[in-house]
């Protein structure tokens, strides 16, 4: 039934990319495991066939078992609790956790799948259609807002659009700065606003819980579940929406994050695009931070989204059910 899922892996897939082969196997596998020693034969094989001297691939596959062990202990350091797989001794095979569609795990998950959308080497049946369009305008929404929650260690205001809320901007601004925001409101919005405007680029805002007004730091935040979210930053987006419908801003700290479900393997990329885009919470931040959101909410505080956890879960399930089907 996997192998409707997903593709062979081939040579080109890097350390990163055979974790990922190895998650979504075990994913889509009825028995929740997949066996490395199986992905190293196949790897082996095909190294065996490209290459003359058979020393010189058996070598190649020793590193490839390395690297493989080196990402999985990496990716369980930074996820904690958060992340579904176990390593099985003697590193021979990786297996998804029985209860893997529990809110902790599926933030994780559905990172996973998000991530090989469009242009996979391994995911032969991505999320298309209502589960494509859901993905984006909902559950990946949902994921953002809880995950800049728990990075702020505060409330979090859902604005991008569609917006469940149908609020207008202006009136979502002002149930952020009764909750603590920190600025007043302008009304109405400033002259250069576009009239049709739904979000002014901005997905989330999330700000530091105080006793009173203002918070000690300001975020905004920006979805980017695409391919093309290099060229995304949310920072300019942010300047021009608190010209347009924020004024008497009481907090000299600003934030800015791009939320994303990628890996991002290459180091001094990563580290560039953090640069360009003040930060980023990517697939090793977001389901902690979104986890950590949750529990805020499950206390009392003001975090939207939190009350549509079981529209990930679900759409999670039904993704599976429709990739194996």
């Amino acid at each position: 039934m996997t192998a409707k899922a997903i593709d062979p892996p081939t040579l080109e897939l890097n350390a990163d990319q055979l974790v990922d082969w190895l998650e979504l196997a075990a994913l889509f596998d009825p028995y929740r495991t997949a066996r490395v020693d199986s992905l190293l034969a196949s790897l082996k094989q095909l190294s065996e066939e490209a290459e003359e001297n058979i020393g010189e691939a058996n070598r190649g596959v020793e590193q490839i078992i390395n690297e493989i062990e080196n990402e999985i202990d990496l990716r369980r350091h930074h996820l904690g609790d958060t992340y579904p797989f176990r390593l099985g001794d003697g590193a021979e095979e990786l297996q998804i956790v029985e209860n893997w569609d529990e809110p902790r795990y599926s933030f994780y998950l559905v990172c996973l799948v998000t991530s090989h959308v469009t242009g996979s080497p391994i995911l032969k049946i991505p999320p298309s259609g209502d589960l494509l369009t859901r993905l984006r305008n909902q559950i990946f929404q949902v994921l953002a807002t809880l995950a800049m929650a728990g990075l702020s260690g505060g409330p979090a205001i859902s604005v991008g659009w569609p917006r469940r809320s149908g609020e207008p901007i202006v009136q979502l601004m002002e149930r952020a700065a009764a909750n603590g925001a920190g600025f007043g409101i302008r009304t109405p919005p400033g002259q250069y606003t576009p009239p049709e405007e739904k979000d002014g680029g901005i997905d989330v805002m999330a700000w530091t819980p105080e006793m009173m007004p203002p918070p000690s730091n300001l975020l905004f935040g920006q979805t980017a579940s695409g391919n093309n979210w290099p060229g995304k930053p949310v920072s300019e987006h942010a300047r021009v929406f608190e010209n347009n419908y924020l004024q008497d801003i009481m907090t000299g700290n600003r934030g800015h994050a791009t939320i994303i479900p990628f890996r991002i393997w290459d180091k001094r990329f990563w580290q560039a695009q953090n640069l360009m885009h003040r930060s980023l919470i990517d697939r090793l931040r977001l389901p902690p931070h979104a986890y950590k959101g949750l529990q805020q909410a499950l206390h009392g505080m003001m975090v939207d989204e939190a009350d549509r956890v079981d529209s990930v879960v679900e759409w999670l399930r039904e993704y599976r059910a429709a990739a194996l089907a």
